[in-house]
This record gives C-alpha cells, sequence and structure tokens, in this order.
C-alpha cells in the first residue's frame, strides 16, 4: 500500500501515489489539483491542499520538516530545518 493518496476532486476516489517521499509526493498530486492524504493502515490524514493558503498547509507540513512558502512567483516546499527550497521535477 502506498504511504500517501491523493484525493481526485473529479473522479471522487483516492488515488495511491507511487512514492513515500512527502515532497514527490505533494509535487505529483499538486500538479493535477488534488489533496494529499497519508496513509496509516485503513485512516487517512489530509496533510496538503493546493487550494488552502501556506499558513494552513504549513501547519499540516510541519511533522515532516516542510513548510510551503512563496518563492519566485510560486509556491514552493521548503526544509524548515536547513531552508533547502524544494522544486518539482518540471521545474527543471
Amino acid at each position: 500500500m502506498s504511504k500517501f493518496m491523493a484525493w481526485d476532486w473529479d473522479g471522487g476516489e483516492f488515488i495511491p501515489l507511487k512514492t513515500d517521499n512527502v515532497v514527490e509526493a505533494i509535487y505529483m498530486a499538486w500538479n493535477y489539483e488534488f489533496d494529499v492524504y497519508e496513509v496509516n493502515g485503513q485512516d487517512k490524514e489530509l496533510i496538503f491542499s493546493g487550494r488552502e493558503d501556506n499558513e494552513w498547509n504549513t501547519e499540516m507540513l510541519v511533522k515532516f520538516g516542510i513548510r510551503l512558502i512563496d518563492h519566485e512567483k510560486h509556491r514552493h516546499l521548503q526544509n524548515i530545518e536547513t531552508c533547502e527550497i524544494y522544486y518539482a521535477d518540471w521545474e527543471g
């Protein structure tokens, strides 16, 4: 079972994300405007929504050591401890 799942708003279903890396999972789902859930057994916990603001998402993501910031005209994930900014694969 995948560690993360995305909620497909149009299809009305959960889609497994084929990664255990939270940053990769978020960028994959965000590209399709899906929300991201962490899966623990039968439980699913919302951890990211592209429809919410940076502050709301950061509150959900702090347990992973990342936050959501505005950077270079876009929103990006950033490592809280090192300040490294993570870019999506399509950003080069």
